[in-house]
């Protein structure tokens, strides 16, 4: 009897151990979602220099850089449904879609001076797609991964698409329906 006792406490003790190791390894797997901030607001803090929610610091220098990037022309890559079209040396922007996110890394050779990402979102049922931060680790420059949404949407639903926290990136997103008001 005094032998079943002490079987069933190791049993338990060990039971208890191993269930709260488990706890400890799903808690840390458990990812906050990445902190992403709408282009214009980046583009419009008042003072060069604001600390952003995941605790990196934008100064006015990388504002001028992202504002250069996005609207100056510069040498870029487009790659669309398998196509990979280059302009220019040393391509600094990469323009992409959700449809050939997947195949960017076999697709695009020339990655060392890619410091953006445009990334179009076409329609809604691609908000429920997954951005994974890990395919972009192999550009080695890169520094901006800009959603261009033609659906109207916010920094939480474009947070949830995003899988794995990097904060080597800035995300930064925009709803462009394409209506210039004229």
């Amino acid at each position: 009897m005094k032998t079943k006792i002490i079987f069933i406490m190791m049993f338990t003790i060990y039971s208890v151990n191993i269930s709260a190791q488990s706890l400890t390894r799903i808690s840390d797997n458990t990812t906050t979602p990445m902190d992403v901030i709408e282009l214009d607001t980046f583009l419009n803090q008042s003072n060069g220099l604001q600390r952003m929610a995941n605790g990196s610091t934008s100064s006015s220098l990388n504002i001028q850089n992202v504002r250069d990037l996005i609207y100056n022309t510069q040498p870029s890559i487009y790659y669309y449904s398998g196509v990979v079209k280059t302009y220019g040396e040393k391509p600094k922007n990469l323009f992409t879609d959700m449809t050939s996110l997947s195949n960017l890394n076999s697709a695009i050779l020339l990655k060392n001076n890619i410091e953006i990402i445009t990334i179009k979102l076409e329609n809604a049922r691609q908000l429920n797609s997954v951005i994974d931060l890990e395919l972009f680790s192999s550009f080695k420059n890169l520094k901006y991964i800009y959603i261009l949404s033609s659906i109207e949407t916010t920094n939480v639903a474009i947070s949830n698409m995003i899988v794995g926290n990097n904060d080597k990136y800035t995300v930064l997103y925009k709803f462009d329906n394409g209506d210039t008001k004229q």
